[in-house]
Parts: structure tokens; sequence; C-alpha cells
């Protein structure tokens, strides 16, 4: 299979939480297992299934601070895995890209 990305991608375990479309009341839990500078993998802790191409606000917490970091994505690509769901999301603007490599310094010290 011949390799698409455009960017290296990251192993990390961030506590998450998303929120479809735009943020109301509480996110739904998840775990960002890794990132690159357009995306991030996400393993899901939920019963609903999520539709690819749907519109989601992640808010990845941040190691050792209080700040947490906010991206807008599209859901590229969503599949069940043994105990929980797991799928990919492509951020949308130059803005969340410039985030997620924030995020890349700050969690692997680069």
């Amino acid at each position: 299979m011949e390799e698409r990305r455009k960017s290296k991608r990251f192993t990390v375990s961030l506590k998450a939480q998303y929120f479809l479309k735009e943020r109301k009341g509480s996110g739904k839990e998840c775990t960002v297992i890794n990132i690159n500078r357009s995306g991030a993998g996400l393993e899901f802790y939920t019963s609903e299934k999520i539709n690819v191409s749907s519109s989601l606000l992640l808010e990845i917490f941040v190691p050792d601070s209080r700040e947490s970091i906010n991206v807008k994505g599209i859901l590229r690509w969503f599949k069940k895995g043994e105990r929980d769901f797991i799928g990919g999301i492509e951020v949308i603007s130059k803005s969340d890209e410039e985030k997620l490599e924030s995020l890349i310094r700050l969690t692997l010290g680069l």
C-alpha cells in the first residue's frame, strides 16, 4: 500500500473530548492516539455511531497545563474496534494545523 500522508504521524495518548458540530453541553470522552500537522487519530469511547464527514470540535487536554487546545475537523474514517471505536479527523483550517504542530512540540518536547 502506498503511503499518502503529507506529514509524519506521532504516537501519543492524550485525553480529549469531542462535540458534534458545535460546543453544546458536555463533550464525549475520547483519547487522541496519534497526531500530525493535518489531523489526529482518535479512540472514541462511545456507543453511538458517528457518520463519516461529520464535523467535530475536539478539545485536547494538554499534559501539565490548565490550557486545552481546541481544533475543528471532519471525521474522515470511523471503524469499530474490540471495545471502542477508532477514527481519524482532518483539521479544516491553517490555524488548527498550527495548533496541532504546537501540541506536537509540547507533548514530545520537540
